[in-house]
């Protein structure tokens, strides 16, 4: 069995009876009528990455094994009682790990496209989550060579550092991937891609297994 019990994180809501259940976090519709629902692509990448950990042992827990959009609360606490439990039971420590996909609402036309990329975030000041985030990252740079990556180096590391509620509130290291933007027309059609979906989630896994081997905590 693994090091860790990764704690995986499909931000927003589902599909409930073809009714998307998170207003907004959805694409344009694209010109054959396709449209991504980050909810739906967030949950899509999660059960990858918990398919791909299974064959290797390693230990996973999906935060929202439902369609219903949870609120934040109710996921950090999901997450920090699955941390405390372990802490006094068997001592396997927990990563939290949020996946979503990117927007940018445009101010007219000439806009739409101009916002791309992938990124990651970690909670404000220097944790344990940097150096995750830091090999989460070069996974995706070996699977997506081309990719523009959004990152802030001014700390000496790629991620950017927000206040997330689900970064600032667990208790324990936590991440949240941005991975690239459905209202970018060339990268929603890769989110919506088998493909794309397939080469997100092994590089979370990639890094996932390199995490598990060097130990980062």
């Amino acid at each position: 069995m693994g090091k860790y019990l990764w704690l995986l994180d499909n931000g927003h809501g589902g599909m409930i009876n073809g009714q998307y259940q998170t207003q907004g976090k959805r694409s344009p519709v694209l010109e054959d009528g396709r449209q991504l629902f980050e909810g739906v692509f967030n949950r899509n990448i999660v059960q990858k990455i918990i398919k791909l950990c299974k064959k290797e042992d390693i230990d996973t827990y999906s935060i929202v094994d439902t369609e219903i959009d949870v609120p934040l609360r109710q996921r950090v606490d999901v997450a920090n009682d699955l941390f405390r439990s372990h802490h006094q039971s068997d001592g396997k420590k927990c990563i939290y790990v949020s996946v979503h996909a990117n927007a940018f609402t445009p101010n007219n036309e000439l806009e739409f496209n101009s916002a791309k990329g992938w990124e990651i975030y970690t909670s404000r000041g220097e944790t344990k989550s940097d150096a995750i985030a830091t090999i989460l990252f070069e996974e995706m740079q070996k699977e997506f060579p081309d990719a523009k990556y959004r990152v802030d180096y001014s700390d000496g590391d790629p991620d950017k550092e927000a206040g997330f509620f689900v970064l600032r509130k667990t208790v324990m290291p936590a991440i949240l991937t941005e991975n690239f933007f459905m209202t970018n027309l060339d990268e929603v059609k890769l989110l919506l891609s088998t493909k794309g979906e397939n080469r997100i989630a092994q590089a979370h896994f990639a890094a996932m297994q390199r995490v598990e081997k060097a130990g980062i905590y």
